[in-house]
């Protein structure tokens, strides 16, 4: 009997969407420089592109990528970027409601659009040019869940087509440059079972490598198969038996390398069939490829902390594998936040960042916690490992294109797409990698910014209150506390501000860039429907005045962000209140005049 849990249905999916996520990163031609990077501990700035929307005010659709192109929608148009320079390809327009990228195949974009009926159609764009090539409107059968009713659903992306999921039990292979159906293959196994076991999700066991279809047959008391398609055809090219299942069974397939886990062993092959490893899963952890190179199997694997709860994730560890003999050359913690990947020469994901800004957390209050950009983890062949390597802007994680690690920020006119080429560069125990280039002695000491003179002139009689856990920054003592408290002696808390060093940046333009990617432009996506904006104001080159609303309350506070020469100051209150906002431009106007050399910086 297969087990109905939430657990077991969500373990049966995992692998597939895992896959196809994988998949639309990993997609395209691009290759490594051919000579091993020495250990990589810095990311400098590849290229860096601005559009005139700002992502989160359309809807927060995510952008699409490969190793060679980056296609970014805002709303009813979509930019196209060649990521190996930053260069736009073309502009793409369309009069839908909603214009979504869906990837790339043999060199085409497809997209999806939502029309005001709701109804999805597909669309294939020459990258180039920008122009339609095709398009594709589910018929009126489709509302019977006939004809091409497949149309609604997110593609399989191979390097040479596009293949389609159809809800009744159908493969559909589409030609990208045309728009034609190539083929279509019913698998009887998968609708059979999906028909006699409702609580199984009604998702396909169906994932794509580079040039590979692969599905996996599988229904409670028979025996789990793997079957490897051609995209261009349907042909069935290779097929292996994996044997009878019990509770569970996951497929995940990445560019060169295809994972079937079978109840708690699993099994990793090669696009043309070859077996590279077998290997065992705990009762409570979960593994599956995620790369192959020069004989070498790269796993994570995902530990919980109960076995019946997938939500208590415990742990997530990357393995090196040979292929030949299945001995592990090396383990490294991933942290909980992102699954390393190869990019070129080295492996690369999205690191936790205590101390670092992430996407919305603009919007948060707090000065402590949130002061850095995000940073990824680094990790060469060898299996040596940087420390958390920060980004040199403020933003999301949006995937990987060849060796480049590409991240979003909003700002004040529209949204910026960052290319990070991971390097090496000398360090020592002085300048660690993880504050990017700056020295530990170049971090001020947050509470001799303000000044005894200013603090006398504010008229509160204020006690300097250092936070002891702001000396630590992405895992570095610092010599001094980054964010310092001032309360008056009277204890009201209408009078208490914080100043925070939130980054101190390689040179002064990096600054500028981190600092405008962390004030919270646009609409405030925590506050419900409609469109809430703080009120920012900039009153002298470099510093940023603003006020908004936060928690469920709506209470609304004031915050200033400060560029001074290659430092990032924050200034932040309690509330809003008319002699707040006063005392907070005050304070922000001393900081931005501490130029290159801030008191108490040590040098």
């Amino acid at each position: 009997m297969v087990s109905t849990s939430a657990r077991r249905a969500w373990r049966a999916g995992c692998g597939t969407l895992l896959g196809v996520s994988l998949l639309a990163l990993a997609a395209g031609d691009g290759g490594t420089s051919g000579r091993p990077l020495r250990r990589p501990n810095t990311l400098a700035v590849a290229w860096s592109f601005h559009t005139p929307v700002r992502a989160l005010d359309v809807s927060d659709l995510p952008a699409a990528l490969n190793d060679r192109m980056l296609a970014i929608p805002q709303g009813k148009t979509m930019s196209v970027v060649d990521t190996r320079d930053g260069r736009l390809l073309s502009t793409l327009r369309s009069s839908a409601r909603t214009f979504t990228p869906g990837g790339f195949s043999d060199g085409v974009l497809l997209a999806v659009e939502q029309g005001h009926d709701m109804r999805n159609s597909v669309s294939a764009y020459d990258p180039a040019t920008g122009r339609r090539l095709w398009h594709r409107t589910p018929s009126p059968a489709a509302r019977q869940a006939k004809g091409d009713d497949w149309l609604t659903t997110a593609p399989l992306q191979l390097d040479s087509g596009a293949v389609f999921w159809a809800g009744d039990g159908r493969l559909v292979g589409l030609a990208p440059r045309t728009g034609a159906v190539r083929w279509t293959k019913r698998v009887p196994a998968l609708t059979a079972c999906e028909k006699s076991e409702p609580d199984v999700p009604a998702s396909p066991n169906a994932a794509a490598t580079a040039d590979r279809v692969v599905v996996l047959e599988r229904c409670p008391g028979r025996p789990a198969e793997l079957q490897v398609m051609a995209p261009e055809n349907g042909e069935l090219v290779w097929k292996k038996k994996l044997g009878r299942w019990r509770e569970s069974v996951r497929l995940s397939a990445v560019r060169d390398a295809i994972g079937v886990s079978v109840d708690d062993e699993l099994r990793v092959f090669t696009e043309s069939g070859e077996e590279l490893l077998r290997r065992k899963e705990g009762r409570t952890s979960e593994l599956w490829p995620v790369g192959e190179d020069g004989g070498v199997v790269y796993l994570s694997e995902l530990r919980y902390g109960s076995e019946s709860d997938p939500g208590s994730v415990r742990s997530r560890t990357l393995h090196a594998v040979r292929a030949d003999t299945g001995k592990t050359l090396w383990t490294h913690s991933q942290g909980l936040v992102g699954n390393d990947e190869p990019a070129g020469d080295v492996l690369a994901a999205e690191a936790d960042a205590d101390g670092g800004y992430g996407g919305d957390l603009r919007w948060s209050v707090g000065d402590a916690r949130l002061q850095g950009p995000g940073a990824s983890s680094l990790t060469d062949a060898a299996g040596r490992r940087s420390a958390r390597v920060p980004w040199p802007v403020a933003g999301t994680f949006v995937g990987l294109s060849g060796q480049l690690i590409v991240v979003r920020s909003e700002e004040r006119d529209g949204t910026r797409y960052t290319a990070l080429r991971p390097g090496h560069r000398a360090v020592d125990e002085e300048r660690p990698a993880a504050l990017g280039g700056a020295g530990r002695k170049d971090w001020p000491d947050a509470c001799r910014l303000v000044g005894a003179r200013l603090l006398s002139e504010l008229g509160r009689d204020y006690v300097e209150l250092p936070v002891a856990s702001s000396r630590t920054v992405l895992g570095v003592r610092l010599p001094h506390p980054s964010v310092c408290r001032f309360a008056g002696r009277s204890g009201s808390v209408d009078d208490v501000f914080s100043v925070t060093v939130r980054w101190v940046a390689p040179d002064p333009e990096a600054a500028r860039t981190y600092a405008t990617s962390v004030i919270p432009w646009g609409c405030n996506p925590w506050l419900g429907r409609g469109c809430h904006t703080a009120e920012i104001t900039q009153p002298r080159r470099g510093v940023f005045l603003y006020t908004y609303r936060v928690n469920l309350k709506q209470d609304r506070v004031a915050h200033a962000t400060v560029v001074s020469g290659r430092y990032v100051f924050g200034v932040s209150a309690g509330n809003d209140k008319a002699a707040i906002r006063q005392l907070v431009r005050r304070v922000a106007m001393h900081l931005s005049q501490r130029g290159e050399a801030p008191a108490g910086a040590g040098r």
